[in-house]
């Protein structure tokens, strides 16, 4: 009975790793609401929508709580598809839970890490990403941390999606500058 409850865990803990990208804003709102009562992208979006992982390899531990997929991870919800070489979930003690979302702590995806998501228009890739619960934070690092939406696209050592705020931080490194490049469709740009 337990280790179900602890699964549960694990399936909600993916929810939040695949949520943080649809954080996009709704296309219209229902006529008649109030602009304080707009709903965001996520609160819209289906809790209840099926998670699916498939790995080479499951393995956790109840007692220092975490769980890892391991070889060929790809998890999937709605239209996000994150695959990783790992996926590692921490998640608190059953006294810390409240309705089952404070229980995740962090989600830490390792090696040769993709997401995809808002119908394949964004993209992010890096060697390790790390998705902080409480704060709604994805650190993307290692290799060269890269995130498209169309063809724009801006690369660093270091991109930080802060989703609370709906804003990103990129970072260069000591010998790496950021670099973007986005599309203007024949309308503004440098000088004019």
């Amino acid at each position: 009975m337990k280790c179900s409850h602890h699964v549960k865990l694990l399936l909600f803990a993916l929810v939040f790793l695949l949520a943080w990208g649809v954080t996009r804003p709704v296309a219209s709102e229902p006529r008649g609401r109030a602009p304080e009562e707009r709903r965001t992208a996520e609160e819209e979006k289906d809790p209840g929508s099926p998670v699916r992982i498939t790995s080479d390899t499951m393995k956790s531990d109840h007692k220092e709580m975490w769980a890892e997929f391991i070889g060929n991870v790809r998890a999937t919800q709605e239209d996000v598809v994150v695959t990783a070489d790992r996926i590692k979930v921490f998640y608190g003690s059953d006294e810390d839970a409240s309705e089952g979302t404070a229980a995740i702590e962090k989600i830490i995806s390792q090696g040769n890490v993709k997401i995809v998501f808002d119908n394949k228009t964004k993209t992010a890739v890096a060697e390790k990403a790390v998705y902080t619960a409480d704060e709604r934070v994805l650190v993307l690092s290692g290799g060269n941390p890269t995130l498209w939406t169309d063809k724009d696209m801006i690369r660093g050592k270091r991109i930080t999606l802060f989703q609370t705020e709906n804003r990103t931080l990129v970072e260069g490194g000591d010998t790496q500058q950021v670099e973007a490049t986005f599309h203007t469709n024949g309308q503004g740009g440098l000088i004019r």
